[in-house]
């Protein structure tokens, strides 16, 4: 008799969470901005979701509700270390992604070096200066590489999408798996309950 309420706590101790409608975060870095959204494994985003952003010390450093596709934005501040985004359906579905405080890095240059070319050339016509040849805005190493990393971030992001839904997604090899756990464990149920006849 006490086999049937230890097999019970064992099986139990061994479930584990349905992934049926888990919610998952999604988060990068866009220029100045972290931009991302949340879904839910096996398709649709968490529209109208609370959001929130908050840094190392679980200060909020930003927080609103997700849009009609499920994304939110927001500018961190300068310095603000290792970023975690909170996204809280309130249904009991909760998930975060932390972005590190190396993805933050050099995103003020890539935002503000594309822009300073065109006003300093702006700025020399308005003088009524005139120059034999167009003018081209030198760049620093520190600027250089601050468009190489915005030109792999944008090209690279898509990548790091399709990866997140990937992992996310039910696979039907863990449908079969589970449904054949249920099917050996009654059949080990019945086993035991035969021997004891």
């Amino acid at each position: 008799m006490t086999r049937i309420p230890l097999a019970l706590a064992l099986l139990i101790a061994l479930a584990s969470p349905a992934a049926a409608h888990k919610l998952k975060v999604f988060a990068t870095v866009a220029g100045a901005e972290v931009t991302g959204y949340a879904f839910f494994v096996g398709g649709g985003r968490a529209q109208g979701t609370g959001w929130v952003a908050q840094d190392a010390t679980g200060a909020t450093l930003a927080e609103g509700k997700t849009d009609a596709e499920g994304r939110y934005r927001f500018t961190p501040p300068q310095g603000a270390g290792d970023i975690t985004v909170i996204v809280n359906t309130e249904e009991g579905h909760i998930a975060q992604a932390v972005l590190p405080a190396a993805r933050l890095e050099g995103r003020a240059e890539a935002a503000g070096s594309g822009s300073a070319g065109p006003a300093a050339g702006a700025s020399l016509a308005a003088a009524g200066v005139v120059t034999a040849a167009p003018a081209t805005p030198a760049r620093d190493d520190a600027a250089l590489a601050a468009l190489v990393e915005a030109a792999v971030q944008r090209q690279v992001e898509p990548l790091q999408e399709q990866i997140e839904a990937m992992d996310a997604r039910l696979r039907l090899t863990d449908v079969m798996s589970g449904i054949f756990l249920i099917i050996g464990l009654a059949g080990i149920g019945l086993f035991l309950r035969g021997r004891r006849r």
